[in-house]
């Protein structure tokens, strides 16, 4: 039977899909009156860039349900460490519970300045975040807890992140006429203040003529996203979808760590599997210790409208009535 205490982190990983779906049906809705265009500008001096405009900017409500996926990951990631912290320590609450949190750093400094923050967990479970840690990346860009905690941070502390769009797939066909030597530069896919300068062409003749057609596709982003070489290159479907997959797998990963199941994902490795259960097996069941239920505090009812077959009957309930109790 699944360990309910990882229940929250699964179902914030799920939440986290439906946003991923509501932000595909906001950006389809923007697409359908053909927002983008692009032209042809000449600079002169035989130079011509080539320019796409946005008729319309990307509706704020891409930011919001962004900022909104991202809660749903981070919350899961601390979800799945309180249930870890439960299981480990046999504690329900688990020790110094407000200061547990899924660790994120960018240096070995503040790893070792919060280690405290996990001493309900297993030494094992500490490695297994270490080895996860951003400043553990041999290149820190491509690490996916990193960038969920820096867009996280930037959404929940400052502002909502900036929705634009991007140049995500480009094919161009040039065709020049009258010119013997023709240069073609790539220029920028993010879109700013509406528009964004996708590539130029340089002639050895000003009076050449140009035809273009850019053969682009163009998807949602993040401004502060796209500022990275390695997520740049990912189209923004797919980095939701790397995202929640990570995600996914350290709830799974925790959670047979410390119960011998994972719901819904069968990618955990064989050797893994062997240790967790090997530890698992070493230890004496020890059941988790809970909080009783606090004894009810009775409270003197005081003066009630005296009763009369109607009200009984719930005739004069507000709502649609209930019989009496039996």
């Amino acid at each position: 039977m699944p360990a309910a205490e990882f229940d929250t982190a699964h179902l914030k990983v799920s939440r986290a899909a439906d946003h991923s779906q509501e932000l595909a049906h906001i950006w389809n809705e923007y697409l359908e009156p053909h927002p983008f265009d692009h032209a042809l500008l000449s600079t002169g001096y035989g130079e011509w860039t080539l320019r796409v405009s946005q008729a319309s900017p990307v509706p704020p409500e891409l930011s919001i349900v962004f900022g909104e996926w991202l809660f749903e990951l981070r919350s899961a990631l601390d979800s799945l460490l309180w249930a870890t912290a439960v299981h480990t320590s046999r504690q329900d609450p688990p020790p110094a519970e407000s200061q547990l949190q899924y660790p994120i750093y960018d240096s070995r400094e503040a790893w070792e300045a919060n280690l405290r923050r996990l001493r309900p967990l297993a030494d094992h479970q500490r490695s297994m975040l270490l080895q996860m840690q951003p400043f553990s990346s041999p290149n820190p860009d491509t690490n996916f807890l990193g960038w969920i905690n820096r867009l996280a941070r930037i959404d929940r502390h400052r502002r909502m992140t900036v929705a634009t769009a991007r140049v995500a797939v480009m094919e161009p066909v040039v065709e020049v006429d009258g010119a013997h030597e023709a240069h073609l530069d790539w220029g920028e896919r993010v879109f700013r203040d509406g528009y964004c300068d996708l590539f130029r062409i340089r002639v050895d003749n000003p009076a050449a003529s140009i035809r273009v057609n850019p053969r682009m596709g163009i998807d949602p982003d993040i401004e502060e996203w796209s500022a990275s070489p390695f997520w740049a290159e990912q189209r923004f479907s797919d980095r939701v979808r790397m995202l929640q997959t990570f995600v996914r797998a350290e709830v799974a990963l925790y959670e047979y760590d410390c119960t011998g199941e994972s719901r819904g994902w069968d990618a955990i490795a064989d050797g893994f599997r062997a240790e967790s259960d090997s530890r698992r097996a070493e230890l004496a069941f020890v059941p988790i210790a809970r909080q009783p239920r606090p004894e009810i505090a009775w409270v003197p009812a005081g003066s009630r409208r005296p009763s009369t077959p109607e009200r009984l009957a719930g005739l004069d309930f507000p709502s649609h009535g209930s019989g009496p109790a039996m």
